[in-house]
C-alpha cells in the first residue's frame, strides 16, 4: 500500500506497525491561514514602507513594463538569438531614453534659459514699466478704457511694484525652487524606473506567468477579466494621457512661434503640460494668448492662436482621448473623465493611471452585477422576470 508523501510509518516492532503520524505541510487549520494572510500582509505593508520614495520609481516601471510589453513580444518574436531576452529589453530601455528623457533635458535646459530672459525682463518692467501694446489702438470697442487702465496699472515702473507686491514675488521664487527640486527627483526617479523596467522585462514571462496564476488562485476564472481591465486601462491612459498631450502642447506650440510668442518653448512645455489633464489645457491656453497680448504682439496673431488651440483641444479631448482610453476596454467617457481627476486629486501625478485602473475595475464590477436586468412582464402586473442583459 502506498504511503502518502506527507505521512511516514516507523518500522514494525514484533510485526506490528506503529500508527501513521502526520507531519507539518498537512491540511491548513483555520488559524493556520490567518497567520498567514496577517503575516503576508504585514510583509507587504513592511516591503511598501522600507522602499520609501522609490515606489514611485517602482510604480513608474510598473506602468512602463505594462505598456511596452506588446513591443517587447513582437522584438523576441524578429531577434529570436539567444541574447534576445536581453537585447530586447535593453532596446527598448534605451529607446524610452533617446526618444523622452534626452529630449526632456535638452527641452528644460532650453527653458531655464528662455526662464532667464523672462526674469529679465520681468527686471526691466520693474524698472522702466510696461509699454501699451500697439493693439490697444486697434480695438473696434473700450479702446479708451483699455488705454487707462493700462497706463494706470502697467505703463510706469511705480504701478508695475505696486503690481508684484500684490502678486508676492517671494512666493513665486519658492515654486520655481520646489519645481526645480522636484524636477530634479522626478529625474532620479525616472532613471530608477527605466532600470526597473529592464529587471521587469528581463525577467519575461515567467513573472506574467507567475501573476497570472496568483491572480487565478485569489480571484478565481474572472480575475483573468480584471487583468484585462487593468492592463487596457494603463495602457489607453498612456496614449491617451499623455501621447495625447505632448501631441496637443506641439500643435498648439507651433503657433506660439507663428505669432511671435515670449518665450515660445516654454510656453509650449507648459502647455504640453497642462494638456495631459483633462480640462486644463484650456487654462493654459488662455494664460498663453494673455502673454502673447501682454508682450504686445498682433491681437490677430493673439486671436488666431486661441481659436487654433481651442479647435485642438475639443478634438482631441472630445473624440482621440475617450476614445484611445475607454475604446478597448469599453470604459464610458465620464467613467473616465471621473477616474482621471479623482486620481489625479487624490494621488497626484500616479493617479492618472490608478484611476482609469481603479474605474475600470468598478465598472467591469457593475456590469458583471448588472449582467441581468429586470424587465415587466407583458401583462402589467407589478411582478418581474429576470433576463439576461445580452438578450434585450
Amino acid at each position: 500500500m502506498p504511503v502518502p508523501p506527507h505521512s511516514f510509518v516507523h518500522p514494525a516492532k514484533h510485526g506490528a506497525p506503529r500508527p501513521t503520524a502526520t507531519l507539518p505541510g498537512g491540511p491548513r487549520t483555520t488559524l493556520q491561514c490567518w497567520a498567514q494572510g496577517a503575516l503576508t500582509f504585514g510583509v507587504i505593508i513592511l516591503t511598501l514602507f522600507i522602499l520609501g520614495r522609490f515606489r514611485s520609481a517602482l510604480f513608474w516601471g510598473g506602468v512602463l513594463a505594462i505598456v511596452c510589453w506588446p513591443l517587447l513580444t513582437r522584438l523576441r518574436r524578429k531577434w529570436p538569438s539567444p541574447h534576445a531576452a536581453t537585447m530586447a529589453p535593453a532596446a527598448i530601455v534605451l529607446g524610452i531614453a533617446l526618444v523622452f528623457i534626452i529630449p526632456s533635458a535638452v527641452l528644460i535646459s532650453a527653458a531655464a534659459g528662455e526662464a532667464r530672459q523672462g526674469a529679465q525682463w520681468v527686471r526691466q518692467a520693474t524698472e522702466q514699466g510696461i509699454p501699451a501694446p500697439a493693439w490697444l489702438d486697434r480695438l473696434p470697442w473700450g479702446r479708451a478704457q483699455a488705454q487707462h487702465w493700462w497706463q494706470t496699472n502697467l505703463a510706469t515702473a511705480d504701478s508695475v511694484h505696486e503690481l508684484m507686491d500684490r502678486l508676492r514675488p517671494e512666493h513665486a521664487l519658492a515654486t520655481v525652487e520646489q519645481l526645480g527640486h522636484d524636477l530634479a527627483n522626478g529625474l532620479v526617479i525616472m532613471g530608477f524606473a527605466l532600470l526597473i523596467l529592464f529587471f521587469f522585462l528581463r525577467v519575461g514571462q515567467p513573472l506574467v506567468t507567475r501573476i497570472d496564476l496568483l491572480v487565478w488562485r485569489l480571484l478565481g476564472a474572472r480575475g483573468g477579466m480584471v487583468q484585462r481591465q487593468i492592463v487596457g486601462a494603463v495602457r489607453g491612459a498612456l496614449a491617451g494621457l499623455v501621447l495625447v498631450g505632448l501631441g496637443e502642447g506641439v500643435l498648439i506650440g507651433l503657433s506660439y512661434v507663428l505669432a511671435g510668442a515670449p518665450q515660445p518653448l516654454l510656453l509650449g512645455i507648459f502647455t504640453a503640460l497642462a494638456c495631459m489633464i483633462p480640462m486644463v489645457g484650456g487654462f493654459a491656453l488662455a494664460l498663453c494668448v494673455l502673454a502673447i497680448l501682454i508682450k504686445g504682439s498682433s491681437l490677430a496673431a493673439a486671436i488666431g492662436v486661441g481659436l487654433f488651440g481651442t479647435i485642438v483641444l475639443f478634438l482631441a479631448d472630445h473624440f482621440i482621448r475617450p476614445a484611445l482610453i475607454g475604446g478597448s476596454i469599453r470604459l464610458p467617457f465620464m467613467w473616465v473623465l471621473l477616474g482621471i481627476l479623482g486620481g489625479l486629486e487624490s494621488c497626484g501625478l500616479p493617479g492618472l493611471f490608478i484611476g482609469p485602473a481603479v474605474m475600470a475595475v468598478a465598472h467591469l464590477l457593475w456590469r458583471l452585477g448588472s449582467g441581468r436586468a429586470a424587465r415587466p412582464l407583458p401583462d402589467g402586473v407589478g411582478a418581474i422576470r429576470v433576463v439576461n442583459s445580452r438578450e434585450e
